[in-house]
């Protein structure tokens, strides 16, 4: 199964490579823009345990994030052997001095996401819960009844991009066991992410059913 995941980045990588530098611009200017746009959504005054939620949510993603850089920095400094096509295409095109700018940059903003989108998924989440439900399968039938499918996808997907950030302890670790035999042993990081998502998703069913019991005992 590793030996299949591997293969499969690596196809996913040399596509990468074919699309050059304007994917890198692309991807940043991307990036870019979801924040400010993220920043526009949620401009309105947000409750206080919102926010808390969500620097604490941003600050771990930054943190993984962050973990990620350094630890590619210090396995290769020169990023000569970064498996990363887009970080080696701008060290080929720009230079090392603003590969680093760029990836350094990049983290930060896919942390500042993770804030931005975790406060969304939160603020319009009360919107979304049912007045009354007569246990979890009913919960689920009528969450967002009257919200529409697309703000339901949308308040599902903003908690996943939130909460995806942290998955790079689990790449740095990859990384900085690229050269020993546990390496071949550990699961391939698709494996993982599959089953990150896997557990995020499980997360998001049972953690909405439940916050919404407790605040219907707490209302009776």
């Amino acid at each position: 199964m590793n030996d299949w995941s591997n293969e499969a980045i690596e196809k996913i990588f040399i596509l990468v490579g074919r699309l050059g530098f304007p994917l890198t611009v692309a991807a940043w200017l991307m990036v870019f823009g979801f924040c400010i746009g993220m920043a526009l959504v949620i401009t309105k005054r947000l409750p206080r345990t919102v926010v808390i939620s969500s620097l604490i949510v941003g600050g771990l993603s930054l943190a993984a994030h962050l973990f990620d850089y350094f630890g590619t920095l210090r396995i290769t400094p020169d990023l000569a052997v970064e498996g990363n096509p887009i970080w080696r295409i701008v060290v080929e095109r720009l230079g090392l001095p603003v590969a680093r700018w760029y990836g350094l940059t990049g983290k930060i903003m896919l942390a500042v996401l993770s804030f931005e989108f975790f406060a969304y998924y939160l603020s319009g989440r009360a919107r979304l819960l049912p007045s009354t439900a007569r246990d979890f399968t009913d919960f689920w039938k009528k969450y967002g009844e009257n919200a529409g499918p697309g703000t339901r996808i949308a308040n599902f997907f903003a908690f996943l991009f939130a909460l995806i950030g942290p998955f790079c302890f689990y790449i740095a670790l990859l990384n900085a066991l690229s050269n020993s035999e546990l390496y071949i042993r550990i699961p391939a990081m698709p494996i993982m992410l599959a089953a990150y998502i896997i557990i995020l998703a499980s997360i998001y069913l049972v953690g909405n059913y439940l916050s919404w019991r407790q605040n219907n005992r707490k209302n009776t």
